[in-house]
């Protein structure tokens, strides 16, 4: 496993867990004000039906909102986006049961899984899956998977992106899964269906981290 910088739990205090996240979402706001009625269209979407053409042209158009198709990780076209979330439904239905902070780390079927769909999923034209995959996953599934970029997530966890993604993504989903069972009351208690960006546990962390990063930066 790559060497990481940061853990949460090592990091990140009970006492500041909601500090951070209110940071964290206040920031995204400034960022990104537009983009939250996207997220949240996505979030409500009354059919998650994940072979949905409707449904999965909104998680193309809330990545490419998060200027996913303007970076390195260019996406693919939006005809084999939908194509290739479609081949795999069924396998991204079966992680509708779990929740971040519910599972084991003894889970290696989920893992196994994880795995198949990072190399399968054809989400981008690029090598470079990490970023694309971690936020089309969260916005699917956004109790179970968190999103990843680089200029917060990446930069908590290390001096600098590891060259093995796979490995990566399951390095910080496992980092999340410790921290969300660790302190899942707290995380439960910022979660609010009416805020902007504290929409479920992965996505607090995120905030947590958002707002974290933030500050060292300042």
């Amino acid at each position: 496993m790559p060497k990481l910088k940061n853990t949460l739990l090592s990091t990140i205090p009970a006492k500041d867990i909601a500090r951070l996240a209110r940071r964290g979402e206040e920031l995204l706001t400034k960022k990104y004000d537009k983009s939250s009625v996207l997220y949240d269209s996505v979030l409500r979407f009354p059919d998650k039906d994940f072979r949905s053409n409707d449904f999965l042209q909104r998680v193309y158009d809330m990545l490419v909102a998060f200027k996913m198709n303007s970076r390195g990780a260019r996406l693919s076209e939006p005809a084999d986006f939908k194509r290739t979330l479609k081949k795999h439904a069924d396998m991204i239905q079966s992680f509708a049961k779990f929740k971040l902070e519910k599972i084991k780390e003894s889970d290696s079927g989920l893992t196994d899984s994880i795995c198949f769909l990072f190399d399968n999923l054809e989400l981008v034209q690029t090598k470079s899956p990490l970023v694309t995959f971690s936020k089309t996953m969260h916005f699917l599934l956004p109790d179970l998977f968190m999103p990843i970029d680089r200029r917060y997530t990446l930069r908590f966890f290390y001096e600098s992106t590891p060259a093995n993604q796979k490995a990566c993504f399951l390095q910080v989903f496992e980092q999340y899964r410790q921290f969300a069972h660790q302190h899942s009351e707290a995380l439960k208690a910022l979660v609010n269906p009416k805020s902007r960006w504290n929409r479920s546990i992965p996505k607090v962390i995120d905030n947590v981290i958002i707002g974290y990063v933030s500050n060292k930066m300042e």
